[in-house]
Formats: C-alpha cells, sequence, structure tokens
C-alpha cells in the first residue's frame, strides 16, 4: 500500500502482542483496514503516547499504512480537530454505529458515500438527535449504500404501492408482500407505517417497524454471533 495520508477513523481495538494494538479502522478512499500499531501500550517515549491517545474510537485521523497482506502497519497518523461529544445512551449508539460497519462493510473496499454518512451520523448523535431516529435512518442508507435496500413504497410482487390499510410480510432479497389479513406474528407491518418509513418520518410505530425490517435485513449480514454493543446497550437498560 503506498504512503499516501487517508482520511479515517478509528472502529475497534483490541491489544496485540506486549507492546503493540490491532486497530480497525475505517477510511474514506480504501475503505475498513486493519493493521498493528506498534509501541502504544507502555511505551514513554512522547511519540508512543502521542499515538495511543490518537487511536481512539470516534476521532478523525490522517492516516498511512504499509504492507500488502490484508493486516498492514500503521506507519502515519495525525489526529485531525477534536472528536465527537459522546456519553452514555448516545455513545453505546455510536457504538453499534462502528460494529456494525465493522461486521457488514467488505475489506478494503472504497465506500466514501459509506463513510461521509458514518461522520453524519456520528454529528448527529453528538449534537443529542433523536438516537432512535439517526440509528434507523442510519440503518436502511446503509442498507441502500451496500446494495441490499429495497423499495419501502411499492409490493415486491406486484410493484403496485403499497396501501396503508393493508398489511405486509418483509422476505429477504424481495421486500414487501402483501398479506390477505393482519397476521399475529413479528413479520407483519403495515401498509401505512411502511409509508411513513419511506419519507423518513418518523412517529413511535414507524421506528419501532423500522428496527424489525432492519434486523431482519441485516441478519443474514451479520450472520449468527450477536453484536456486543446491542447486548451492553440492553444490560445498560436493564440498569435503569
Amino acid at each position: 500500500m503506498s504512503m499516501t495520508m487517508l482520511d479515517g477513523v478509528v472502529l475497534h481495538r483490541r491489544p496485540y502482542r506486549e507492546t503493540s494494538m490491532i486497530v480497525d479502522f475505517f477510511t474514506r478512499d480504501n475503505g475498513r483496514l486493519s493493521a498493528v500499531c506498534r509501541g502504544v501500550r507502555g511505551g514513554k517515549s512522547a511519540k508512543s503516547n502521542e499515538r495511543k491517545s490518537a487511536i481512539q474510537p470516534f476521532q478523525t485521523l490522517k492516516l498511512s499504512f504499509s504492507g500488502r497482506s490484508e493486516l498492514k502497519t500503521l506507519t502515519q497518523i495525525e489526529t485531525l480537530g477534536r472528536g465527537y461529544n459522546l456519553h452514555g445512551t448516545v455513545l453505546f449508539c455510536a457504538l453499534y454505529i462502528n460494529e456494525l460497519i465493522n461486521r457488514v462493510v467488505p475489506n478494503e473496499v472504497a465506500y466514501p458515500e459509506i463513510f461521509d454518512l458514518y461522520l453524519a451520523s456520528l454529528l448527529r448523535l453528538s449534537e443529542q438527535d433523536n438516537v432512535e431516529i439517526v440509528l434507523r435512518e442510519f440503518e436502511i442508507t446503509l442498507l441502500q449504500l451496500l446494495g441490499y435496500g429495497f423499495d419501502w413504497q411499492s409490493d415486491g410482487q406486484t410493484g403496485e404501492p403499497l396501501q396503508a390499510d393493508a398489511y405486509y410480510s418483509f422476505v429477504l432479497d424481495y421486500g414487501f408482500q402483501r398479506l390477505l389479513g393482519q397476521e399475529a406474528h413479528q413479520n407483519c407491518f403495515t401498509g401505512a407505517n411502511l409509508a411513513d418509513i419511506a419519507r423518513f418520518h418518523w412517529t413511535p410505530s414507524s421506528l419501532q417497524t423500522a428496527k424489525r425490517v432492519t434486523r431482519m435485513a441485516f441478519r443474514p449480514i451479520i450472520g449468527d454471533k450477536p453484536l456486543k454493543s446491542r447486548e451492553l446497550f440492553q444490560k445498560l437498560e436493564q440498569k435503569k
């Protein structure tokens, strides 16, 4: 990989050997990358401390890497401005966004629009926007940008516009299919709620519907391994 400086952020980090870390980065022009960051654990030099303070989640960075294997080596890092003001529930939401990016975005594939969406979502969270709205809009847009999007306004089988008073089920790789009547199961949604979601018109009901649909849509992409951030958030909610 060239020494070109890349705009990026830290998604996740973990200890590696005695003094290093493996850090998952998300860059605008080279996508998601994993790299060894040497000398950031236990070192006392100014350079070591500077690098350690830079590789924090949600910090915007300038980065360069070396190596042709899947695991790169971080060669240079510079911080850009200040990080985002994320605390409490907002922090858990941001961690969820990081983990989702890390799990669903392919390695070393550039997705500049997803990178911009990511930064915009962090900014909205830091400005205390409604976290449920931020997360649902992030998930829906992420699915579209990855090529897994679907039409929220039309029947996937007939192509006809969804009817507000009708009920629909969600089918992977297909979209919504009309049900003959209201079914008493999880995969049942009103046309009115789906129409609201298509316009990003949010009510408690449309937010709940969007959450249920996006979880079904992401399930085959994420796989069976649970999201740690979701488990941590659930534990936080239980303690309240």
